[in-house]
């Protein structure tokens, strides 16, 4: 049975974090959570953008159900509009509504997003969509967005530093050269933990957004 290589691969991203500011071995990272804009509802007009967020612990289903309401929610207000029933009206009448109606439609799309280890799946619930290419539009855009995380100080790491730097001393034959140079960098390690620590840190996250509209 063949392989299913990841969606992913077949994408390219920028490479971003050149310059990211180096920690010291006693210094580690806590991840916040990366802020976004309030989940509209499905009822919500036109003008406000629908999108799913994902993320790894996402269900797949549940986010593909997530995007059919939104577009089912969407044909409802873009045919709530026409009117065929009225005898007034000619066909023509009628017929321009009906395309005005779809022009709507086609123009309000679903936005999928996310970042990170939930790409993958972001590309699955686009993937499900395209299968069913005659009834829907999808398209992908890469990108990369700024996230902060939080530097801690790892206080047993410090003290296991300054240990290091205390012992050693002592003993002859092989070996002796061996502990010096642990020592040193335990050494330097400590010099560069009794610097102040920023108190956070910046990097690049790689993105994804699908969008899902109807045909």
């Amino acid at each position: 049975m063949p392989t299913t290589q990841p969606l992913r691969n077949a994408l390219t991203f920028e490479k971003k974090n050149h310059d990211m500011l180096k920690l010291p071995k006693h210094a580690g990272i806590q991840k916040r959570p990366i802020p976004h804009a309030p989940i509209a509802s499905p009822y919500a007009g036109s003008s406000v953008p629908k999108i799913v967020y994902i993320s790894t612990n996402t269900p797949f289903m549940s986010a593909v159900k997530r995007v059919q309401k939104f577009l089912q929610q969407a044909e409802k207000r873009a045919t709530a509009s026409v009117n065929l029933s009225s005898s007034k009206k000619r066909d023509r009448e009628r017929l321009a509504q009906i395309a005005r109606g779809s022009e709507a439609l086609k123009k309000e799309e679903v936005f999928v997003k996310a970042t990170g280890r939930a790409i993958e799946k972001a590309l699955r619930v686009g993937k499900w969509f395209e299968e069913r290419e005659s009834e829907y539009t999808v398209r992908v855009e890469t990108g990369s967005v700024l996230v902060v995380d939080d530097v801690v100080e790892d206080e047993g790491r410090k003290r296991s530093l300054e240990e290091k730097v205390k012992g050693g001393g002592g003993g002859t034959s092989q070996g002796s050269e061996s502990r010096a140079k642990k020592q040193r960098r335990a050494a330097s390690a400590l010099a560069a933990a009794e610097e102040e620590l920023p108190e956070t840190r910046t990097r690049w996250v790689n993105k994804v957004e699908v969008s899902i509209a109807f045909k």
